[in-house]
């Protein structure tokens, strides 16, 4: 196998012959096989990009590779490529002649597969192992619930692969609705005036407790020491920031139905921790949408949004189901779920039941996904952006974990030169751009193959 050993640093460090590497893999999963989002999911075809780099001191010539699966759901349908020479200190890569996968529905998201590379050149063999994770979650990447199968999904804004992203937008309703009398660990119900569905339970009425979460239909449970999720300790929620918050300092809750964009919104505005004076505080909200945008279930649409991010590291953030048996857990004491971006100012989070795969038309600021493109991709290096909008704008640019690599500006034509914002070149993978003008926004995803 070709894991490093103290015998295989000796070796380089010795200046013996060829030494073959895996430097760095990319997932082809572009449309129709695939939904573009840079991993193997259940259900998908596309190709795989494997680069191999030298770090002997002599070359190598005629290698071909050979790609195997030890798990029969993941299929390799294309598993010969040629590399042809490798010369010392090189990198070569197939991606002329990507390696052919097929993965089965029924492999579960989450699953690892181990690879093998059979490997023969010119005097030269060796085999390299290396896992892949089928529907592995990132932080660009939407969270399911634990039902088999999944009903809800959470989306952050930094989901940009997926639809049904959101993207914040505050809705101030301070001084516009009706402010709740909610002192130290209370809960008050009020009527809805639509019907909420959730996890298929339909409800009128609105719970909405000082310690920030809300429930579906009526109840008294004013829980203030937050837990995991699900938990017997809440009926079936949205823990929007649950956590023992103190809303008699502050400017405390308050609630609005905005008939005429048909969502009803719940603000915890200014509201500090527990005890309240000198504490820090917390501006939040919640945005349910009437029936009127459906999800694909007829279960209705939760927005989550978050204008300060004073502490978050004793709260709860997430869904569970009336049954306290499923749930979403983005955030439990500082500790953030693998597929969540972190709290932060202008953070939002959408809870529906669309799945990943799904095209669906909710309210979202308009984007055209044909307005930016990029060449080559993929690309050894420089990237050059193009876009049919004449105006000024900026093009930032996104590693996989969703963390702002670039910010270019221009006018339609945008020349990125694969560095990041202190001049250091930007390892193989994913990355993503998105344009940002006041009249459009628009993503596009491309490869780095070094």
């Amino acid at each position: 196998m070709a894991e490093v050993s103290a015998d295989d640093i000796s070796l380089i460090n010795n200046n013996q012959g060829p030494y073959l590497l895996l430097s760095s893999r990319t997932v082809l999963d572009s449309p129709p096989g695939g939904n573009n989002n840079g991993r193997f999911d259940p259900g998908e075809t596309g190709g795989l990009i494997v680069s191999l780099r030298n770090i002997g001191n002599q070359g190598v010539d005629s290698v071909n590779v050979k790609l195997r699966s030890s798990d029969s759901r993941f299929v390799i349908s294309d598993s010969i490529s040629s590399y042809g020479s490798i010369p010392a200190g090189a990198t070569r890569t197939n991606e002329t002649d990507p390696f052919g996968i097929q993965v089965d529905h029924s492999i579960p998201i989450e699953t690892p597969v181990t690879l093998y590379l059979f490997i023969n050149g010119t005097g030269y063999n060796d085999t390299i192992r290396f896992n892949i994770v089928v529907g592995e979650l990132r932080p660009t990447d939407p969270i399911p619930d634990n039902g088999n199968p999944p009903r809800y999904w959470a989306y952050d804004d930094i989901d940009t692969l997926y639809p049904q992203h959101p993207n914040f937008s505050w809705i101030e309703i301070n001084n516009r609705g009706t402010q709740l009398s909610l002192s130290d660990d209370q809960t008050i119900t009020i009527d809805l005036p639509f019907t909420w569905q959730f996890y298929g339970s339909t409800s009128t009425q609105i719970s909405i407790c000082s310690n920030g979460w809300v429930a579906p239909g009526s109840t008294t449970s004013n829980y203030y020491n937050n837990t995991s999720l699900p938990t017997t300790y809440l009926p079936g929620a949205i823990c929007l920031n649950w956590d023992d918050l103190y809303p008699p300092v502050g400017n405390g809750v308050w609630y609005f139905y905005d008939a005429d964009n048909h969502r009803f919104i719940v603000e915890w505005d200014s509201v500090h921790y527990f005890p309240g004076s000198g504490a820090p505080y917390e501006r939040f909200q919640l945005i349910l949408y009437d029936p009127t945008t459906p999800t694909p279930t007829g279960d209705n649409l939760i927005v989550v949004q978050y204008l300060t991010a004073n502490q978050y590291t004793s709260s709860t953030v997430g869904i569970q189901d009336p049954s306290q048996t499923i749930a979403i857990q983005c955030l439990f004491d500082n500790n953030y779920h693998r597929g969540s971006a972190p709290i932060a100012p202008g953070r939002a989070i959408k809870y529906t039941t669309a799945d990943p795969t799904a095209i669906v038309e909710e309210p979202r600021t308009h984007r055209d996904q044909r307005a930016l493109i990029c060449h080559p991709n993929p690309s050894r290096g420089t990237v050059q952006f193009f876009s049919n909008l004449g105006a000024d704008a900026t093009v930032n640019i996104y590693d996989r974990t969703g963390r702002l690599v670039r910010t270019i500006s221009g006018s339609g034509n945008w020349i990125w030169d694969g560095k990041d914002g202190g001049g250091k070149p930007v390892p193989p993978g994913v990355y993503f751009s998105r344009l940002n003008s006041p009249e459009i926004q628009a993503e596009t995803k491309f490869v780095i193959a070094r």
